[in-house]
């Protein structure tokens, strides 16, 4: 059994409170600090929510919906679409086919939002997803040139392979910022 936290006397509290009150510049982690002193030691992190996995129906109809067609036959034919496969083989049988085709004109599905690893920034494997925004944590409706070129360098500090980082998502980022600055003019 964990032994009980102990309680913090009144005039403990008091003084912290003070200490914290005479900061010039009181920030989010002295009022952690703070919190987790009357609390009697850290807190737990709240568990990751659980999402269910897009299914391959939700998965065709947004994309059938994002290119205003009613059946698959009818995308398959649907010169917008077309355009922007640019040429690529698609497939249109399995659920990954769909969920490729979701991820690249939709979002990110739901459940790929919270990944961990060395691939993942922002919860987003920038390797499956290529999502500027979410990845660089920019809003794409006030963001300018130099927030991007300013939130690529942050993040080359960490993915950069002469800091230890992939290649692979290095060069993923590299195409980022270049997509997003190119369409920025």
């Amino acid at each position: 059994m964990a032994p009980r936290p102990r309680k913090l006397p009144l005039p403990e509290v008091r003084n912290l409170i003070a200490t914290l009150l005479s900061k010039d510049n009181l920030d989010e982690a002295d009022l952690l600090s703070f919190a987790q002193l009357i609390n009697g030691g850290p807190f737990k992190e709240p568990p990751p929510p659980k999402v269910k996995p897009l299914t391959l129906t939700a998965a065709k109809k947004a994309v059938l919906a994002h290119f205003d067609c009613a059946t698959v036959s009818h995308l398959k034919k649907c010169q917008p679409f077309l355009m922007q496969m640019g040429g690529e083989d698609f497939g249109l049988k399995s659920t990954e086919d769909w969920l490729k085709l979701y991820r690249k004109f939709i979002a990110v599905p739901e459940h790929e939002r919270h990944g961990t690893g060395p691939t993942c920034i922002n919860g987003i494997d920038v390797l499956q997803n290529f999502r500027p925004w979410p990845v660089f944590g920019l809003n794409p409706h006030t963001a300018t040139a130099d927030d991007v070129k300013t939130a690529f360098r942050e993040l080359a500090k960490t993915h950069h392979p002469d800091k230890g980082g992939d290649a692979r998502v290095f060069d993923r980022l590299q195409k980022m910022r270049d997509s997003v600055l190119a369409l920025m003019g």
